[in-house]
């Protein structure tokens, strides 16, 4: 299921394309395999943005995800990235995240993050998010009056 902002980059490839509903939709179903953009899953949104592209769209979307390059994170892996960052952090904040993996990863940036690492930075993000999570539940435990041994 597509990302509020690919959606987002899809209804506007469209507009700026000039594409009435019916080339839309056959468009949808030929090359992203999906009835509504809603129903795009992540190979099908890449194809469709190719197409898109192919036709003349321009979109700062590559620029942030960075295509797909051999060697390196994929968009999936970069939006994923940068999702569980927002979710830990609490912001959009690239320059901290380029930060975070400068420290963990060496990579001055998340473009740079290769293949071998995403792994690893993907787990270490979740790891972050829970802890956050246990220390917040452990903090309400203790401001209720309740403080529970585990």
């Amino acid at each position: 299921m597509p990302t509020p902002k690919q959606l987002a980059v899809v209804h506007l490839a469209k507009k700026h394309l000039g594409m009435d509903e019916e080339l839309y939709r056959s468009v949808l179903k030929l090359h992203g395999c999906a009835e509504s953009a809603a129903d795009l899953d992540a190979r099908g949104f890449e194809r469709v943005m190719a197409y898109f592209t192919a036709c003349g769209f321009r979109s700062t979307w590559t620029k942030r995800t960075y295509g797909e390059r051999a060697g390196m994170a994929t968009p999936r892996q970069v939006d994923l990235i940068r999702q569980m960052w927002r979710q830990w952090s609490g912001s959009d904040d690239d320059a901290a995240l380029n930060a975070w993996l400068e420290r963990s990863f060496h990579v001055s940036a998340l473009r740079f993050l290769p293949a071998t690492s995403v792994g690893k930075a993907i787990t270490g993000l979740k790891t972050m998010t829970r802890r956050k999570r246990e220390a917040a539940r452990e903090g309400a435990c203790i401001q209720g009056g309740v403080n529970v041994i585990r």
